[in-house]
C-alpha cells in the first residue's frame, strides 16, 4: 500500500513538472509534446500495471490470510468442541463417582448399623449366658456343700457306723464263703480218695 502511494505521489508530480513546462514553455514543438506526452503514458501504463499487480498480490495474500484464518477458524472450532467433550466426560464420570460413593456411603451407614445391632445383641447374649453360668455354677456349689454336709452327718451317727460295720463285716464274710476250697478240704478229699483207693486195691 506504501509503493502505491508513492508510485501515485510520483506520477502526479511528473504530470505537474511536464504541464508547468508546457505552460510555461510557449515555444514548445508540437513533435517534443507529442514524445513528451507518449513518454507519460506509457510510464502512466507501467505504474497502473504495477499497480495491478500490486493489487493483485495483495489480493492474493489476503486470499491466503483468510484461508489461515478460516483454517485457524476450524482448528479452535475441533479443539472448542474437543474440550466439550472432554468436559462432559468428566462431568459425567464426575456424576458416576459421586453416585457410587453415595451408595457406598449408604452401605457402609448400613453395614455398621448392622454391626453395631450385631454387637448389642452378641453382648446381650453373653450377659445372659454368664448370667446362666453363675446361676447354675453357684447352684452346684450349693448342691455339693449340702451334700457334705449331709454326708458328715450320716458318718457321724453311731447306729450308722455301727451298721456300716456290720455291713462291712457282712461283706467279708459273704466273700469268704464264696471260696471254693479251703486247705483242710483239699486235705481231706487227699485222704479220701488214698482210702478209696487202697479198698480198691484189696478188693
Amino acid at each position: 500500500m506504501k509503493k502505491i502511494t508513492t508510485t501515485i505521489l510520483a506520477v502526479l508530480l511528473m504530470s505537474g513538472v511536464s504541464y508547468g513546462a508546457v505552460s510555461d514553455d510557449v515555444y514548445v514543438r508540437k513533435d517534443v509534446y507529442e514524445i513528451q506526452m507518449q513518454g507519460m503514458n506509457t510510464k502512466l501504463d507501467m505504474i497502473l500495471d504495477l499497480i495491478k499487480e500490486q493489487r493483485e498480490e495483495h489480493k492474493a495474500q489476503m486470499k491466503e490470510l483468510k484461508d489461515e484464518m478460516n483454517g485457524i477458524r476450524e482448528d479452535v472450532k475441533a479443539h472448542v468442541k474437543e474440550s466439550q467433550e472432554e468436559h462432559k466426560a468428566i462431568r459425567s464420570d464426575i456424576a458416576e463417582l459421586t453416585r457410587v460413593v453415595s451408595v457406598l456411603s449408604t452401605r457402609v451407614d448400613g453395614l455398621g448399623a448392622r454391626i453395631g445391632d450385631t454387637r448389642s445383641n452378641l453382648e446381650g447374649r453373653m450377659s445372659d449366658l454368664q448370667r446362666a453360668v453363675d446361676g447354675r455354677i453357684g447352684d452346684l456349689r450349693n448342691d455339693i456343700y449340702l451334700g457334705l454336709v449331709i454326708l458328715g452327718i450320716v458318718v457321724g451317727l453311731p447306729a450308722v457306723q455301727k451298721a456300716l460295720q456290720k455291713w462291712e463285716e457282712r461283706k467279708a464274710a459273704r466273700n469268704a464263703s464264696q471260696l471254693p476250697f479251703t486247705l483242710d478240704d483239699v486235705r481231706r478229699l487227699i485222704e479220701e480218695n488214698n482210702a478209696r483207693m487202697a479198698g480198691r486195691a484189696q478188693a
